[in-house]
């Protein structure tokens, strides 16, 4: 009788991010030739070219390409020497990429993933900032009550908060089209930072546009424009921290997506709204002290500043 020594199981994934191969011809040699690179370990079927290294469409760095082959032990292995907490935070921040169709994008520095140092601004500096983004979001449809809120914003002592290309849309007897557009965002980053603060309960998706209940949330929980807000902004204060800095990466890295999408041509594979996605990276990028010295008092120069950039 003959035994068969059974082969052992083989797992193709990123040695540095994990990303696993889906089928798709992710790969191009130098000849031109584009094919997917596990189907002949490595070799062009066109000029016969054999690649030491191959990059990840996942995390973008490259590895030698033997790396990629891996046994399930040797996974488990890894899965267990590596930080728990940061693990899960990656599972849970790349579910939420592959859900709303961004496949190929994987981290691959758990590091990244580590918020234990980061500071936010305080509360109520968040606040000051969101009940700004709220009456400037209003304003870019109601032009005639600019003057009644810029007084109502100096007597709350909000107006140093004011960013200069704010006070310059509030002072432009004819602000064009476009601005006013613009500008009319402002609500979603706003509501960014509703939830931040527990104003609102959940963010809608980033694929959904108009969620009525949320919009209602915010204005039952936050003080209308005119009214006063001393007492209301002493008493903010965060919900969870790994939460705020989950979806702050998670904008970040569709940003990242959009971005790769003017370089190579490809169809966005998402139903995400750049706008509600760019705006709520801005907001959370600004929000994030890591992008400016934290000992500076928080003026509206800070806003007109923030670092978009992934």
């Amino acid at each position: 009788m003959l035994f068969w020594k059974k082969k052992p199981e083989t797992i193709i994934q990123c040695p540095r991010c994990e990303w696993q191969p889906d089928g798709e011809k992710h790969w191009a040699c130098g000849c031109g030739y584009s094919w997917n690179t596990f189907e002949t370990k490595g070799k062009c079927p066109s000029c016969k070219k054999q690649w030491a290294d191959t990059r990840c469409p996942g995390c973008g760095q490259m590895s030698p390409h033997k790396d990629w082959y891996k046994t399930p032990e040797e996974i488990e292995a890894v899965e267990k020497s590596a930080n728990t907490v940061l693990r899960a935070k990656k599972k849970s921040l790349e579910s939420r990429l592959i859900d709303y169709g961004i496949k190929n994008y994987r981290v691959s520095h758990l590091e990244y993933l580590d918020y234990s140092k980061a500071k936010l601004h305080s509360p109520y500096d968040a606040g000051c900032r969101m009940i700004i983004l709220y009456a400037i979001s209003y304003l870019a449809h109601k032009l005639e009550d600019r003057p009644a809120v810029c007084n109502w914003l100096q007597s709350e002592n909000l107006w140093d908060k004011v960013s200069p290309s704010e006070k310059e849309f509030l002072s432009d007897p004819s602000p064009s089209e476009e601005t006013r557009q613009n500008l009319s965002w402002y609500i979603e980053t706003a509501i960014t930072l509703a939830w931040c603060l527990t104003k609102v309960s959940s963010l809608p998706r980033l694929d959904i546009e108009g969620d009525d209940k949320t919009m209602d949330e915010f204005q039952e929980n936050v003080p209308a424009l005119g009214e006063p807000l001393a007492f209301f902004l002493s008493t903010l204060e965060y919900r969870s921290l790994d939460e705020i800095y989950e979806e702050n990466l998670l904008n970040e890295m569709a940003a990242t997506y959009f971005r790769d999408l003017l370089f190579n041509g490809k169809k966005d594979e998402t139903k995400i709204n750049r706008i509600i996605s760019y705006e709520r990276h801005k907001v959370l990028n600004w929000l994030n002290t890591q992008y400016v010295d934290e000992s500076l008092i928080v003026t509206g120069e800070l806003w007109d500043d923030v670092d978009t950039s992934t």
